[in-house]
């Protein structure tokens, strides 16, 4: 066991063995190629030009395509979809040229106010193929005038377009910031084509220029709405202030202050009753007001005598 161990111990202490390095001889030269100092000449080799082939292959024509019986019968459809496409096309050429496809004169229905010289021009399809007028830009364009409240078109072959027309009916002339307007029951403004036909006027004193086709002030608008309804028989000038709402001049000389558009029946009921009272103690007044709560009124001064 003893000399076990102890070789063991020997196995581990041995070094590494060296390995031998060749030894070198002593007077032998290395093996080292010398070149001559002179140039080598060098030889050029002529460069051989490579030209490029290509083959064309031109198309065949052929002057006779149905050399056979057989060969016409296999084509004949498709020569008759070849003809019928060309019958096609100068159709379509002949009616899209054709002056009887182009419109003239558009047929406004309708129309009272506004001429129909006017909605042909806002219109703009004098002149245009038929084919190419589209209802709905017609329409769009017929409703940039005021006057109108809707409008429908219509095409008919072969040339005919129709406009039919819904017109606003003016309920008063407004006078406001030195420019008058029509005004339909809804408030809009339109331009004036003289008087309407009941001949209302009303100015408002302090309100601002409107463009056509835009609402007015709608407080005086109301007022002056909710005193025709309560009042058929009203004076035809009215004026409209924010101190005093609307105001008219009575038949019997004297301002009548309304206000604002609330409870207009119940101030055309009073101004009823204070009318019959001063008449009947024949008293001279400036002016009626019914829009301050109750009505009361203002008595001119009689003039002394000499």
């Amino acid at each position: 066991m003893s000399s076990r161990r102890q070789d063991s111990k020997k196995a581990e202490t041995e070094t590494p063995r060296r390995t031998r390095r060749k030894r070198q001889v002593v007077g032998a030269t290395s093996r080292v190629r010398v070149l001559s100092a002179e140039p080598r000449p060098q030889t050029s080799t002529p460069r051989t030009q490579k030209r490029a082939t290509f083959d064309i292959a031109a198309p065949r024509l052929v002057l006779n395509p149905w050399r056979t019986t057989r060969d016409w019968k296999a084509s004949r459809p498709k020569f008759a979809a070849a003809v019928l496409m060309v019958v096609l096309l100068g159709a379509l050429y002949a009616m899209f040229n054709a002056d009887l496809f182009f419109v003239g004169e558009p047929v406004v229905i309708g129309n009272k106010i506004v001429p129909s010289q006017e909605v042909a021009q806002v219109s703009g399809m004098r002149g245009w193929n038929i084919f190419f007028v589209e209802p709905r830009v017609v329409e769009n364009a017929v409703r940039t005038l005021p006057e109108f409240k809707d409008v429908q078109v219509y095409v008919t072959l072969p040339n005919t377009l129709e406009i039919y027309t819904t017109e606003r009916e003016p309920l008063f002339v407004w006078e406001v910031a030195g420019k008058n307007y029509w005004i339909d029951k809804d408030g809009i403004a339109m331009r004036p084509r003289g008087m309407v036909h009941n001949g209302w006027h009303v100015r408002d004193a302090e309100g601002k220029a409107v463009k056509y086709g835009e609402r007015i002030n709608p407080d005086a608008f109301n007022a002056a709405v909710s005193l025709l309804n309560a009042w058929k028989e009203a004076p035809k000038y009215f004026e409209w202030t924010k101190e005093h709402g609307l105001t008219l001049r009575e038949e019997h000389g004297w301002l009548v202050y309304f206000g604002s558009a609330s409870q207009m029946q119940d101030k055309v009921t009073a101004l009823n009753i204070v009318t019959t009272q001063l008449l009947k103690d024949k008293r001279t007044v400036a002016f009626v007001d019914l829009g301050s709560g109750l009505p009361y009124y203002q008595e001119i001064a009689a003039k002394p005598s000499k």
